[in-house]
């Protein structure tokens, strides 16, 4: 397969990824924003069974965690992190993600101490986590982006591949950690990785063929460059961040669930996102989308706001579309910088497009993230109902929407990378792979 061509690599160059927008906060205990997560995870080594850790099921509700001896990190380290998440007085987000952990419930109203929480250092490198109920979902807990060894005070020493150097006008430096020996260096692997920021999407691809950046960002990768998928530097994965509409009127709702063609959509964006029916999975209710609305009787103009990043405008003014021809006025908003969209009062506005990024790969990761907009105790009840029967085609249909909230679809990373780079790679959860990275 042939490669692009663009400005050659000189030895010892830095590895460049451009990102569209700035990091938050780079805490990977309580970080919430996309970007900041995918810059923690160089800095900051999860758990992953297989490679710096085994987990072993003694029995349906006892998990064993062996962490690798070169791992940076301990289990009385990761013991104090899920004591930290589980501490109320932390206002930790997740919380609710270690409620299963037998005794979690009467720790975090205050009954019981931490020592009686069922997380057991039983060595330097291994620990027990035992459960109040069987669920398959602690082995996606215990290696998610938010588990890092820490202090009891929440102190996260930098465990991964690269550590934090500096600063500069449009980016960040990270050089490689010497402490790091899980995949010991060589004379090939890449010492300096930088985040360039770019926030002009028509530069991108410019900047790649010009050596600026090595890796486009790859949740802004315009449709009408897909004619660069003939080219070995052309990546692509699906990504399992969900794209929703927030709806505060339930008739809008419900509207847009019966005549929003989303199949359509994805189709003219050259299939970048891929639709859903569901708000926990990709899946398809066979529901066609009617073709010709009816009149829409609203006083006020429709009032929708959404952050400017690719492709969200576009899914926009298909809504916007919509709405106009079913004789609705529109006001649309869109918001420069997703921090400002983060913070803003959207009270004022009947719908908002909402991105909502795992905290880890589970079901139950959008499951308990969603079930809090469902007002019906008999829903709430039918759910709790089927996760514990496993009935995984039930608990889809049940989220087609909830009160508020109606899906649309789940992105994708699509990206170039220079050919040159070894061992680069987005992984399934939207975060980075660079422990071995190399240039040859």
């Amino acid at each position: 397969m042939k490669t692009m061509h663009r400005t050659a690599r000189k030895p010892g160059d830095p590895l460049k990824i451009e990102i569209d927008t700035s990091p938050i906060r780079l805490n990977p205990l309580d970080t919430q924003d996309y970007t900041s997560k995918m810059i923690c995870s160089i800095m900051y080594e999860s758990l992953q069974d297989g490679y710096n850790c085994r987990i072993i099921r003694k029995d349906p509700r006892t998990c064993q965690v062996d962490i690798h001896p070169d791992y940076l990190g301990d289990a009385e380290g990761v013991v104090q992190t899920i004591i930290y998440h589980l501490t109320k007085e932390n206002q930790s987000p997740h919380l609710g993600s270690f409620l299963n952990i037998k005794q979690a419930v009467p720790y975090v109203k205050g009954l019981v101490s931490s020592d009686q929480l069922g997380v057991n250092v039983t060595g330097e490198k291994r620990f027990e986590v035992t459960l109040d109920e069987p669920s398959d979902e602690i082995e996606s807990v215990l290696q998610s982006s938010f588990l890092i060894p820490a202090t009891a005070g929440g102190d996260v020493p930098e465990n991964g591949p690269y550590r934090f150097k500096r600063t500069f006008e449009k980016g960040l430096e990270f050089e490689r950690n010497p402490q790091y020996k899980m995949t010991p260096a060589d004379d090939r692997t890449v010492q300096i990785i930088q985040f360039i920021l770019n926030d002009d999407l028509e530069k991108s691809i410019g900047l790649y063929e010009a050596n600026q950046t090595d890796v486009t960002c790859h949740t802004q990768f315009h449709h009408s460059n897909m004619r660069y998928r003939q080219y070995a530097d052309f990546k692509e994965n699906h990504l399992p961040m969900l794209f929703t509409f927030k709806v505060k009127d339930d008739m809008l709702r419900t509207f847009i669930q019966h005549y929003f063609d989303k199949q359509k959509l994805a189709g003219d964006l050259g299939h970048i996102i891929t639709p859903t029916d569901s708000l926990i999975g990709i899946w398809e209710s066979g529901r066609t989308p009617q073709k010709d609305p009816p009149l829409l009787t609203k006083e006020e103009p429709i009032r929708i706001v959404y952050a400017d990043y690719y492709p969200n405008g576009e899914i926009i003014e298909r809504l916007a579309d919509l709405f106009r021809r079913a004789g609705a006025d529109v006001s649309v908003s869109r918001v420069s910088h997703f921090n400002d969209y983060y913070h803003m009062d959207k009270s004022g506005f009947d719908i908002e497009l909402h991105l909502f990024l795992p905290a880890y790969m589970h079901e139950l990761s959008y499951i308990k993230y969603f079930i809090r907009d469902i007002s019906d105790p008999e829903k709430k009840k039918t759910i709790i109902d089927a996760i514990g029967s496993e009935k995984k085609k039930e608990l889809f249909g049940l989220f087609e929407n909830t009160t508020h909230y109606c899906p649309i679809c789940f992105g994708k990373s699509l990206y170039l990378q220079d050919p040159c780079i070894e061992g680069f790679s987005v992984k399934t959860d939207g975060l980075l792979s660079v422990h071995d990275v190399k240039c040859r």
